[in-house]
């Protein structure tokens, strides 16, 4: 069993002790230090080092399971999960910055456009606002191992994040912001997977020409309270990306 050095849990915060040891955990794994085939403590040893109830440990480990940095098996334990390298995490709501640490890739993202958009019919059907709401409108173009890799937009009810604009998402996870910040966390979504063509933007900024393939995923993103909280859209190349994942009878 290893040992937990440096994870801390604040009884003080009114972060849920479950989401905390969750995130710390997701932490040390994303970063590397708790490593692919790592055996985990099992829950009465979690109980024991950060004097927590068994449920909240269960809860933690659950979560990360559902999220796919975590495997049981049975009769053995707990251990970190080898990552998934055959392509996007389409059925995981993982931020970027999360998918690449987990895959071990470099990256950077490059902010195009920021600004506020008011009233659209269907945008705003689609978040649920008000016609007197206003959306942040977030352009970035994603480059993993210097190459372009994927351009995404986000639509940001301001009456869910008021000052959102105030930070900056070629630096920060947006999805980090949501959370930490304004402690929304992004339990589920709806996505749909289409084909597009690449138009005038798209070519000049990937290097292909106009009319070529473009994979093309939109995402409205709930919150812990089934509310949709952002709308993304995701643009990338036909030729080089694509996606695989599991289906399961229920």
């Amino acid at each position: 069993m290893i040992e937990l050095n440096g994870l801390q849990l604040d009884k003080t915060s009114a972060t849920p002790l479950y989401e905390q040891l969750r995130k710390a955990l997701l932490g040390a794994i994303t970063s590397g230090k708790l490593e692919a085939g790592t055996k985990l403590p099992t829950e009465e040893e979690l109980c024991a080092q950060f004097e927590i109830s068994r449920p909240v440990a269960r809860q933690a480990y659950n979560m990360l399971i559902e999220e796919g940095f975590v495997e049981r098996m049975r009769g053995r334990g707990t251990f970190v999960k080898a990552p998934d390298t055959r392509g996007r995490f389409l059925n995981k709501q993982l931020s970027f910055a999360a998918e690449m640490s987990v895959l071990n890739l470099e990256h950077r993202t490059e902010v195009l456009r920021a600004e506020w958009v008011s009233y659209s019919p269907e945008l705003f059907a689609r978040l649920n606002l008000e016609r007197g709401d206003r959306c942040y409108h977030l352009v970035r173009m994603r480059y993993v191992s210097g190459k372009p890799f994927v351009l995404v937009e986000n639509y940001v009810p301001e009456s869910l994040f008021p000052g959102i604009d105030a930070y900056d998402f070629g630096q920060r996870s947006l999805y980090d912001v949501y959370e930490t910040v304004y402690h929304e966390r992004i339990l589920k979504s709806h996505r749909v997977l289409m084909a597009q063509t690449a138009n005038a933007e798209f070519s000049s900024l990937f290097g292909v020409r106009r009319g070529s393939p473009v994979l093309y995923v939109e995402n409205v993103a709930l919150d812990q309270n089934d509310r949709p909280v952002d709308l993304s859209k995701e643009y990338l190349d036909g030729i080089t990306q694509k996606f695989e994942f599991d289906v399961f009878n229920q």
